[in-house]
């Protein structure tokens, strides 16, 4: 008799370690009743990274938990190497953390990383650590205009640097940065712009050349 209760007893214990088991690997997210893409779709939005099966999506879902948790060391979990890269530049813009954007080996991310965070701070310290030329010059014009630094247009190539000044000068309306402009003739269609801003009929008198000179007086006759 006493071997059979003790049957029963561990029968009892061995079907009741099967149920506690049974409940702490089942899915309370809800997503296992959905299939294939749906199934890591969901995972996705809830963040349960490691349940998806799609290595690309998952690599996707591991970029989104670092920016959530903050965490650079979550990008390692990474498989692919330019997702990976793509997470520390993440990472790097959310942080506004410049050592994470030279650790990143890739070309691409890395100058996309100093270019958001120089862009971002509207300081022009990272513009000159892009590799990338026309990348590093959209840097420092981007920040030029931003601020109205009309200084940062002298890192811009001859016609992109005259552009730079004359918006400035117009936006600013400040008719002495025309000045900075290497052609004679486009300083004056510069202060000739800048005395129709300001509505100053005074400023023709700044102007150099006898017939732009003569079209700013028309101008306010």
């Amino acid at each position: 008799m006493k071997t059979i209760v003790i049957l029963l007893m561990l029968a009892v214990v061995f079907i009741t370690a099967c149920a506690g088991a049974g409940t702490y690997v089942q899915d309370t997210t809800g997503c296992f009743s959905f299939r294939e893409v749906e199934r890591d779709d969901c995972y996705f939005n809830k963040l349960k990274c490691s349940r998806i099966s799609d290595v690309t999506v998952r690599d996707s879902c591991v970029v989104e938990l670092a920016k959530t948790k903050e965490d650079i060391a979550v990008c390692n979990l990474i498989v692919g190497e330019k997702t990976q890269n793509y997470c520390r530049e993440q990472l790097a813009e959310l942080t506004n953390n410049q050592s994470i954007c030279s650790d990143i080996d890739d070309q691409y991310w890395r100058d996309n990383c100093f270019f958001h965070l120089a862009v971002n701070n509207n300081k022009g310290v990272e513009c000159p650590l892009i590799l990338n030329q026309d990348q590093r010059e959209e840097c420092f014009e981007e920040i030029a205009l931003a601020t109205n630094k009309y200084v940062l247009c002298d890192f811009l190539t001859a016609e992109r640097r005259e552009a730079c000044i004359y918006k400035i000068a117009s936006a600013t309306e400040d008719i002495t940065i025309c000045s900075g402009l290497r052609s004679s003739l486009q300083q004056d269609a510069c202060r000739l712009k800048v005395a129709k801003l300001k509505d100053d009929a005074r400023l023709c008198e700044q102007i150099k050349f006898d017939e732009v000179r003569k079209t700013c007086d028309e101008h306010f006759e």
